[in-house]
């Protein structure tokens, strides 16, 4: 668990990291990049819901890392709708410029992005960042 929270160098938990990585590699769909695929994605820390909320997060932040996510928000009353779920799932991802520099370790997400989340009954912001690096780091 203290690996999701935003790494010393690039601002991201591992999950997302490792969301970024399998769309390097040419995953481009959006479940191929979801946890259920455990022989890739190789953690299974969060579910369906929360992979959807942290692969949009990374998709429409001000600054994306991953370009091409085609519908949201990830919410029940997209599943409910065909149309939409469908473009959803049919998505063809790729990474931003700023994608590949954050997977590269050149660029920290939480510098051009806003944080919002909890973890673990803390309060994430840009202000109260704690890091994990692989020791865990006070903002």
């Amino acid at each position: 668990m203290l690996e999701e929270l935003p790494g010393s160098t690039t601002g991201l938990g591992a999950s997302e990291l490792r969301i970024l990585e399998l769309i390097s590699a040419g995953y481009a769909r959006p479940f191929e990049v979801f946890p259920h695929y455990r022989q890739r994605f190789q953690r299974r820390v969060f579910g369906y819901w929360e992979a959807g909320a942290l692969l949009e997060r990374l998709a429409l932040a001000p600054r994306p890392a991953v370009a091409g996510l085609a519908e949201g928000p990830f919410t029940l009353e997209m599943h409910n709708e065909a149309t939409r779920y469908a473009r959803y799932k049919e998505s063809r991802m790729s990474l931003t410029e700023f994608g590949r520099a954050v997977l590269a370790h050149e660029e920290d997400i939480s510098r051009h992005n806003p944080i919002d989340r909890w973890w673990g009954g803390t309060h994430l912001t840009n202000d109260n960042l704690w890091r994990w690096n692989p020791t865990l780091t006070a903002p």
